[in-house]
């Protein structure tokens, strides 16, 4: 996405008279005389400390943050990121994995702390304003005097193709991960995907599968992936003798009894048996399966006969004092109390492919694999923490590229670094902690965090927003949110519960989905306010789709705090309260001049999905949104492409769905003296909308003359694709 001219200096960064210098600014001052300066390349640095005794934990003084706006993303559970906003290095927290700092509103230095061997760094501020980083081997036997490479530092024009063009330095320079450009995306991404975790949580059985199935093609929206989460898998305690919500552990690789015999009635005797008739009555394309990096919770049984040979053991769990800073996960507690069954590294390779064989000979097509982080509390005798996610996550990728035939893997509550920086070929995985339908104060902040989140994980894999109630008072902000996301979508309705209106702004009746190109992130002008609690702010996010480009505007304020926390005071409902006010522009589309083409002249088609109003105004032009809680809009921005002295075009798209411009494909012409032929090519049906500045003289497509409407007034041309959901022409005769 664009070049790296903006981020080419000629001056490297480094110390000068005990200041971090970058660009002839003062970053930090009273720099330690410990702390190291290696160049890399393209005007970037690592940042490095010596120590004056070994330990397999150090926390390194970087010196004094000079006052600027930051925004950085932190773990405030061991799963999961939020960002965090301020100007001082007192604003800084505990564990955060990219700090982003706004220098004199000239430029933007960014400061990743990496993977360095056996090393992970994490970064934290002091009251007294200082920044720190903190390297953690996570094995007590793995120390170190010395540290060359925990810190990159780089500085750029453009905040996005700075992260863009960092992540590609390291990628280039570790040799440890592969950015999203060079990994192969799932199949699953593109499609309509239905998951049973909300439906069901534990208690989800084929009955109730089915019968969700059977609501969504009643309602003309069959999913064409599904998702059986948490509750297939055998289990000690099983799910039905374990009321008081003991620590389980796998027992064997095969499906429960729910999934066995007379329990699945006319669906055969096995998971086999009902994935094929699924897969048959519904029509779905793929079957993805839950598991945990573990096995499960709380790892595999060590006494079972069929876990054997996998040589595991109860492994004691030690959490990092970063992690202790922050809110604790209660799910850790029984873990903490009682280790987890951990499979010998040099065996999960064994597991991993044994595991998913079985998975894949009943039908199964990919997997959702969960609590990784928790390898980075079990590295002590095994290398640390990162030694082991890399053992495990390595094993895990190849066994699903191989098993599966297809990189269909979604990782979860795998936000750290150990994961991200580790990642050869798992390209999709949890943006942000989970959507909880029950809890009122989450609904904004997920939406914030997964677009903050994705400014960094978006570079590495293809973050997951995930699901939704489609029938929820916070619906339309989720759809749309996930509309402009550049993820899956899916959703994890209850049999019956459905709104079937917003599905459809979503899904096309072949249950493709319009998928933006990018990652879907804050916009520039947003990336330092905090658009949940600041009570002024909108929360701005952009992306591109092949010949346009989309901006959600979202009012998130007044509905919860930083962090998420059960039981927050829940504020007023949607669209009530007093509206707040935001600007928007179509050069909040940070990248549009990639797919505006040869004849722009600056000028675009901007309109708004919810309203259905359209205007043209020049790129840099602004216009004012106004908008109540927990309410939101979404804008679809077409460059206006000259065709002729006199005529003016630009491709919307599907005008009923969020992300319109996701369903135009390409776009061409013809221009003889007589005439001029605009063709487009889109996928989908319903209302397709252009801006013309004249009246078409026909409208054809594939070669068949169709009516259209046109609105003098703003350049409204609407056309009603009916038919064939497959890529078809549409020509426009002038």
């Amino acid at each position: 996405m664009g070049s790296n001219e903006d981020v080419r200096i000629s001056v490297k960064p480094g110390v000068t008279g005990g200041s971090f210098m970058v660009r002839g600014t003062a970053v930090l001052t009273n720099v330690p005389a410990n702390i190291t300066v290696t160049p890399v390349n393209d005007g970037s640095v690592f940042v490095g400390a010596n120590a004056t005794s070994s330990s397999s934990r150090h926390v390194f003084n970087l010196g004094t943050l000079q006052v600027h706006r930051l925004v950085c993303l932190f773990r405030f559970k061991i799963w999961w990121m939020i960002p965090c906003f301020g100007t001082s290095g007192g604003d800084i927290p505990a564990e955060t994995q990219m700090l982003l700092l706004e220098v004199e509103n000239k430029f933007y230095v960014l400061i990743l702390p990496v993977l360095d061997g056996q090393f992970r760094t994490s970064l934290q501020g002091t009251p007294d304003n200082e920044l720190e980083f903190c390297i953690e081997s996570g094995d007590p036997d793995v120390q170190t005097t010395k540290i060359k490479e925990p810190v990159f530092v780089n500085s750029g024009n453009n905040p996005f193709k700075l992260i863009r063009n960092s992540i590609k330095i390291l990628e280039k320079h570790k040799g440890t991960f592969k950015h999203i450009d060079n990994k192969q995306k799932p199949e699953h991404i593109d499609w309509f995907g239905w998951n049973t975790w909300d439906a069901f949580y534990c208690n989800v059985d084929p009955e109730g599968i089915k019968d969700g199935l059977e609501n969504f093609s009643k309602g003309g929206c069959p999913p064409k992936l599904l998702t059986i989460d948490e509750g297939w898998q055998n289990i000690f305690p099983s799910y039905e003798e374990n009321p008081t919500g003991e620590l389980s552990r796998l027992i064997n690789l095969e499906e429960n009894t729910k999934f066995k015999g007379s329990k699945l009635d006319k669906s055969g005797k096995n998971l086999r048996d009902f994935i094929k008739t699924i897969k048959q009555i519904y029509g779905l394309k793929y079957v993805y399966i839950w598991h945990a990096m573990a096995g499960y919770w709380g790892g595999v049984l060590p006494e079972s006969e069929v876990m054997k040979k996998y040589n595991p053991k109860i492994q004691p769990v030690v959490q990092s004092p970063g992690n202790l800073t922050h809110v604790v996960c209660s799910t850790l507690d029984n873990i903490q109390e009682k280790g987890i069954g951990l499979i010998d590294p040099s065996k999960i390779r064994d597991f991993y492919h044994d595991f998913h064989s079985y998975q894949a000979s009943c039908g199964v097509d990919g997997v959702k694999v969960d609590v990784q982080s928790v390898l980075e509390l079990l590295g002590a005798g095994y290398g640390g923490r990162v030694s082991l996610t890399k053992s495990y996550l390595g094993a895990l990728e190849d066994s699903v590229t191989e098993t599966f035939k297809s990189n269909n893997l979604i990782c979860s509550m795998s936000l750290n670094t150990d994961f991200l920086y580790s990642t050869k070929k798992a390209a999709a995985a949890r943006a942000t902690e989970d959507f909880m339908p029950n809890e009122p104060t989450f609904q904004t902040l997920h939406v914030a965090a997964a677009a903050f989140n994705s400014l960094l994980i978006g570079e590495i894999i293809v973050p997951d927003w995930d699901m939704f109630y489609s029938d929820h008072i916070t619906a339309e902000f989720h759809g749309a949110a996930r509309a402009l996301s550049g993820s899956a979508v899916y959703v994890s309705d209850k049999p019956g519960s459905h709104d079937f209106d917003i599905i459809k702004k979503l899904v096309l009746p072949d249950g493709s989905i319009l998928r933006a190109r990018y990652a879907g992130r804050p916009t520039r002008d947003c990336l330092f306010n905090d658009p949940v609690t600041d009570g002024k702010s909108l929360l701005k996010i952009w992306n591109l789709n092949k010949l346009s480009g989309v901006i959600g505007v979202f009012n998130c304020q007044r509905a919860g705090i930083w962090p998420p926390i059960k039981g927050s005071i829940y504020m007023p409902a949607p669209g009530s309260g007093i509206p707040i006010s935001g600007i928007v522009s179509a050069g909040d589309v940070d990248a549009l001049e990639e797919v505006a083409g040869e004849n722009w002249r600056g000028h675009c088609a901007v309109y708004a999905c919810l309203s259905g109003s359209l205007k043209t105004m020049l790129k840099d032009a602004k216009f004012q949104v106004a908008l109540e809680h927990l309410k939101c809009e979404v804008f679809t921005v077409s460059p206006i492409r000259a065709f002729s002295e006199d005529l003016r075009f630009a491709p919307i798209g599907l005008l009923d769905m969020y992300n319109s411009g996701g369903a135009v494909e390409a776009m061409d012409s013809e221009n003889k003296s007589s005439e001029c032929k605009i063709k487009v090519r889109i996928r989908g049906c319903g209302r397709f909308g252009a801006y013309s500045n004249k009246k078409p003289k026909c409208c054809s497509m594939n070669e068949k003359d169709e009516e259209f409407i046109y609105n003098p007034i703003d350049g409204l041309v609407t056309v009603k694709v009916e038919g064939e959901y497959s890529s078809r022409e549409m020509v426009f005769v002038y």
